[in-house]
């Protein structure tokens, strides 16, 4: 019976361990590309990085959205709103962007102190090169920001976009209900 075990038993397992060490390194990869600001490929919507997430807010598509908006609720309050919503968002992920590139610094500079006392200086000049990269993506946070108070740069974009959703949904209700009909 050991034989037959040995032979077949194996089998059955195989898929099992297998499935196991695929799932670890996947995780193992998601924790990786968390701290290194590259994409880890998911199946979830949300990025995985907070630093990708604003650019994917960014990269929204406001106008359809405010043309939605318009056919359901076409009151430029709601409008109004919906924009201040919209900055309110990425302002909240540009928040917790900075608050993660923050921690990282820090766990940065601890590896720095502690191989730099082991002499590793291939992996100091690394962690140098990745903090460089960290303060680079801190400034350009605070640009965005600034141009979210300012309502210039990037938030414009957003806000010309949703505004023309909008614009298309409240015409193309009066298309609809009042051109279109026949008196």
């Amino acid at each position: 019976m050991g034989v037959w075990n040995y032979l077949f038993g194996k089998e059955k397992s195989e898929p099992i361990e297998a499935a196991a060490l695929q799932e670890q390194a996947e995780q193992l990869d998601q924790r990786l590309h968390a701290h290194s600001g590259v994409r880890a490929p998911q199946s979830g919507t949300r990025s995985e990085s907070t630093w990708q997430r604003v650019f994917d807010r960014i990269r929204h598509d406001y106008e359809q959205e405010g043309y939605q908006d318009a056919l359901t609720t076409a009151d430029n309050k709601y409008r109004d709103d919906n924009i201040a919503i919209i900055k309110l968002d990425l302002l909240a992920d540009i928040h917790e962007a900075t608050i993660a590139i923050q921690e990282y610094l820090k766990e940065i500079e601890f590896h720095v102190n502690s191989r730099r006392k082991a002499e590793l200086h291939d992996i100091v000049d690394e962690l140098l090169t990745r903090r460089e990269i960290c303060l680079e993506r801190l400034r350009v946070m605070d640009e965005i920001r600034s141009d979210i108070q300012q309502d210039s740069g990037t938030s414009t974009r957003i806000i010309l976009a949703y505004k023309r959703g909008f614009n298309k949904g409240l015409a193309a209700l009066s298309v609809a209900n009042i051109i279109q009909r026949n008196v």
